[in-house]
Order: structure tokens, then C-alpha cells, then sequence
């Protein structure tokens, strides 16, 4: 808490600490009040919720730090001063100004603690908030109720989708790929998706073989309804062909998830001389691992074959678990079953020995010698944590390692199939004459 005060009172980023405002406290000693006041009616100083963050932000250029700072102070008397302490610092650092508000944990008029819960987030912190940005005429974030869960930002934000986000994409492959509500059903069906969807259905949804429910597609996009899909077609048909495909791009949505931007490739220039070791060439499973992983990752940044997509998709959502092996099998060169299985005995064989250890540790019972002992048992424990998490992997590449290089395997003779297809085509297209028919074959020699 006193790391906490010291960044939201810093002199840099509040003028000198001239926007810096307590209410119930001194700026300059607030982290000893608060304490006194967890000690006054018994709450720990050291352990658990100690004070609550709170930063309120506004848009570049739309006020002034006077009027944002008065705003806060105004935020902490409505809410907070009347029964905790609080700090208010406005923070001038950054190319938008934002209010810092730290309060107390625990109560100075009652010793209750800080109600922290969805209703007072949105009913109480940011209701109060948006109240006082339109009395001050400022803009405010207009939401429509909806919002993101943490694993799907997570998502996007890794670049590992979630199950809505790929949910959200199929159905856009089904979109672009159907050409009626029926044909879009049976593209959905193909995915190993079940379609719940009819006039006894008051909501279209589709659940994965590999999922746990039904995921209402209407609430990822209201295009996706049942009743807009069915508009959807029926517009187009009644479209000449030639004006489809123009119809298709204009109303197709857009994607809403987007993998992570990764930095550039940068180049580098190799020079051989006396002083370069030559690396051994990878080979076995840990090659297997990684080209999979490296296939994942395109696939799931757009860069695979459409048939690599639908191939590995089920995957993507083990793309940790599988980077997690090839990292062990890396970190110890295991390159064939037989090496993870011998790695795997002497993790056992090590836990083993560690457990004893423990074991005797746990039944002496010497106070004198009480704290060592403890300490000691803790870093053993510690210990066959770590080499039990290996072992889990170990078993799990025994597990995986045939699928994974069966689903390898697979993935390169599609990507092959659909190169030659590709190169089938271009060639088809080049030997043929405007009119469609193709050309005959020439040839020109000479004497």
C-alpha cells in the first residue's frame, strides 16, 4: 500500500503534488492512517485486501487538470469520504489526464470493509462517475451491456482464441461458404457443430463436439440471428449473379477477434569463423513439436490453408499445453519416446527420494528446531512440485506424440493437395483462350 501511494503521489506526475487531495487522511502520511484505522478495529495491516485502486480517465484535450482533479475530489465526497480514507492524484504524465483514487480497505466510522462486487462497480463507481462527466459536459463510454470475459481478451490478447472466438469465425466461414439458410445449417454440421435451430427454437445456437454447451450465435453478432441469416439469403437470390458476389462482400461481418500483433522478422547475417560452434541439427520429437506448434500459430494468425484450419482447429485451444512439451523436450534434447521415457523414471525415482526425505522431516517433532525444519520441508515440497509438473508433461507427450505427428502429417499433405490444385488452376486459366475453350499445345523448331 505505502509502494501504491508513493507511484499515485509521485512529484513527477502530479505537478509537484499539487493535484494530489486526502480526504480523511494527510497525502503525506495516509498509509499510516490507514493502518491506525485497520488497528482500531482489529483488521490485519500485513495480509488481504489493504486499499482499493481506482483510475478514472479522460478523452486527450477535453478538460483541464484543475476541472479533472476537482471532478475527483468531487467522486471521493459523494462516495467514499463520508466513511473511508482516500487519496485523489491527478496525474498530468500521459497524453490523456486520469485521476488515481486509493481508498481504505476498512472503515473509519464502522470498521466494515469495502463492498467490492459487480453492483458496485456499475451501479455505484461507474454510474457516479458518467453522472459527473455529463454535469461537467464531457464525453462519456455509451456500452450496451455487453461485455468481454477475461479468457476472451486473454485471447486476443496472446493470441490464442477461446471457443466464442473460433465459434465466431466458423460462422463466418459458413456465411461466406453457403448460398441459403439451409446450406448454411450443413456447413455448420460439417464443422462438427450441433445446430439447434427451428420454429419451436426461440434462439439459434450451435454447441462444438468438443464443447461443454450451446452458444448463442446472435449474442456474438445480431447478424447472426436466425431470422437476419434467413433475410440474408433471401435478399441475395433475388439478386442477379453477377451482383452475388458484390452482395456477399458488402454484408459479409467483418471478423471480431484478432490474434496478437507479433514483432517484425528481423534479419540477420550469419559469419562462419573460427569461433562458431555448429548447432546439431533437431530431429525427432522435438522437431515434430515444434513444426506443430509453428503450424498452429499460422493457423490460427490466418496464414495456413483453409484445409489446415479445419484440420487443426480443434487444436487450438491446446496450443499451451503443446508448447509446454516443446519447451521440456528442448530444454532436455529428449528426442526420441524411449529418452522421455527414461527422463520420466528418473523424475520418479527423484520425487521419490525427495517424499522420503520429507517423511522424516514430518515426523520429528524437536520445538527447538521447529523453524529450520519447516523451511526445509517447505523447499523440498517445492521441489517435488516442480519435478511432478514435468512428469505430467512427460506423460502427456506419451499421450500425444502419435497424434501430433499423425495431425503433422496430415496437415503438410493437405497444404500439398491444395498447392497442386492451386497450380492446376493457374494453369488451366493460363492455357485457355478468352472465349473459354482451351488452346492446343505448339511447337516451334528450328532447322
Amino acid at each position: 500500500m505505502n509502494r501504491l501511494l508513493d507511484y499515485t503521489q509521485n512529484k513527477d506526475k502530479t505537478e509537484h503534488q499539487l493535484y494530489v487531495t486526502g480526504f480523511g487522511c494527510d497525502p503525506e502520511n495516509a498509509c499510516t492512517i490507514m493502518e491506525q484505522t485497520k488497528r482500531t478495529w482489529g483488521k490485519p495491516v500485513d495480509k488481504g485486501i489493504l486499499a482499493y485502486h481506482i483510475i478514472q480517465s479522460f478523452s486527450p484535450g477535453e478538460a483541464s487538470p484543475d476541472k479533472v482533479h476537482e471532478i475527483g475530489c468531487e467522486f471521493a465526497r459523494r462516495f467514499l469520504a463520508d466513511r473511508f480514507e482516500c487519496t485523489i492524484s491527478t496525474h498530468l504524465d500521459k497524453g490523456h489526464l486520469h485521476n488515481h483514487i486509493v481508498c481504505n480497505s476498512v472503515s473509519y466510522a464502522d470498521g466494515r470493509m469495502f463492498r467490492n462486487d459487480f453492483d458496485t462497480y456499475y451501479r455505484k463507481i461507474r454510474q457516479l462517475s458518467d453522472n459527473l462527466c455529463r454535469e461537467n459536459h464531457l464525453s462519456v463510454i455509451e456500452t450496451d451491456g455487453k461485455g468481454q470475459s477475461y479468457f476472451e481478451w486473454l485471447g486476443g490478447k496472446t493470441g490464442n482464441p477461446r471457443i466464442r472466438s473460433m465459434v465466431y469465425k466458423d460462422v463466418e466461414l459458413a456465411i461466406a461458404s453457403a448460398d441459403s439458410f439451409v446450406g448454411f445449417i450443413s456447413e455448420m454440421q460439417g464443422m462438427g457443430y450441433a445446430v439447434k435451430y427451428g420454429p419451436r427454437v426461440e434462439h439459434l445456437s450451435v454447441r462444438h463436439k468438443n464443447a461443454q454447451r450451446n452458444v448463442r450465435i446472435d449474442r456474438l453478432d445480431p447478424r447472426f440471428s436466425e431470422q437476419a441469416l434467413r433475410e440474408y439469403y433471401r435478399q441475395m437470390h433475388q439478386l442477379p449473379a453477377d451482383m452475388r458476389r458484390e452482395y456477399k462482400e458488402q454484408h459479409t461481418p467483418q471478423p471480431q477477434w484478432r490474434p496478437a500483433e507479433f514483432p517484425p522478422a528481423v534479419k540477420r547475417m550469419r559469419c562462419r569463423t573460427s569461433f562458431s560452434k555448429p548447432y546439431r541439427k533437431v530431429t525427432g520429437f522435438m522437431a515434430c513439436y515444434y513444426h506443430y506448434c509453428r503450424l498452429l500459430r499460422r493457423a490460427c494468425r490466418g496464414k495456413a490453408t483453409k484445409r489446415c484450419y479445419f484440420l487443426l482447429r480443434e487444436d487450438f485451444l491446446k496450443f499451451n499445453r503443446y508448447q509446454k512439451q516443446t519447451q521440456l523436450l528442448w530444454e532436455h534434447r529428449l528426442e526420441t519416446l524411449d529418452d522421455v521415457q527414461a527422463y520420466k523414471a528418473d523424475l520418479e525415482n527423484q520425487i521419490q527420494h525427495l517424499a522420503r526425505q520429507r517423511k522424516v522431516l514430518y515426523r520429528q517433532k524437536q520445538e527447538p528446531e521447529r523453524a529450520a525444519r519447516d523451511e526445509q520441508i517447505q523447499k523440498l515440497t517445492k521441489q517435488i512440485k516442480a519435478l511432478r509438473h514435468e512428469f505430467y508433461i512427460c506423460a502427456d507427450i506419451e499421450a500425444d506424440a502419435a497424434m501430433v505427428q499423425e495431425k503433422l502429417r496430415q496437415a503438410e499433405l493437405a497444404a500439398q493437395q491444395e498447392r497442386n490444385e492451386v497450380k492446376e488452376d493457374e494453369y488451366k486459366r493460363r492455357s485457355s483462350r478468352p472465349d473459354g475453350a482451351r488452346g492446343a499445345s505448339v511447337f516451334r523448331g528450328g532447322y
